[in-house]
């Protein structure tokens, strides 16, 4: 059986699909500290950055200098 990845499955299926509800699902996830950057899907990780930013965050969930 294929490993996949909780959220993403929750988030396509459960929330009616769409890219947003991912990337929101991963900030939330980085800046609490239980996700990385570098764990972010390739696809989704410009979405994560640019919102992680517009809240002031680098993409370790650290407020930017």
């Amino acid at each position: 059986m294929r490993n996949i990845d909780f959220l993403h499955f929750l988030a396509i299926f459960s929330l009616g699909g769409g890219e947003k509800p991912v990337v929101a699902i991963y900030v939330a996830l980085i800046v609490a500290g239980r996700r990385t950057y570098d764990s972010v899907p390739t696809p989704l990780k410009p979405a994560v950055k640019e919102e992680l930013e517009a809240l002031g965050l680098s993409t370790d969930g650290a407020p930017l200098a």
